[in-house]
């Protein structure tokens, strides 16, 4: 089974291009707002997140914000693709962060490696 991204854009044509590139290695479901987004998130949690910054009404900072809020969403990985660097000092900024123009290699790449599983931090033993 392909693991599930969610793709949030609000321009039809890269929600489109996106869908088009990872899925031979994803299942993909699309959302044109933050708002829809977290609401198919509630509904079906992926297994990641790909989203865009810059939408109108709910940003992708605030999406990420009330994701990581969610006790059944908090652990999903969330990739913000942008055309501007990440704001200085934004907690938000996901778990990777990729600046348009991205080559197809190196996303759908970074997109297998958030979905390793990550290390437990060690444990002093006293």
């Amino acid at each position: 089974m392909k693991p599930r991204v969610l793709i949030v854009d609000d321009s039809w044509s890269m929600r489109q291009t996106l869908r088009l590139l990872l899925a031979p290695d994803f299942d993909c479901a699309l959302a044109e707002n933050g708002m829809s987004a977290l609401e198919q998130a509630r509904q079906s949690p992926p297994d990641l997140i790909v989203s865009d910054v810059n939408m109108d009404g709910m940003d992708g900072y605030e999406l990420c914000r009330q994701v990581r809020a969610e006790p059944a969403l908090q652990a999903v990985p969330f990739l913000f693709i942008s055309g501007h660097p990440p704001r200085p000092g934004m907690p938000e900024a996901g778990d990777a962060y990729l600046i348009k123009p991205v080559q197809p290699a190196v996303l759908i790449a970074r997109l297998h490696e958030m979905l390793q599983p990550r290390p437990l931090a060690a444990v002093a033993l006293i």
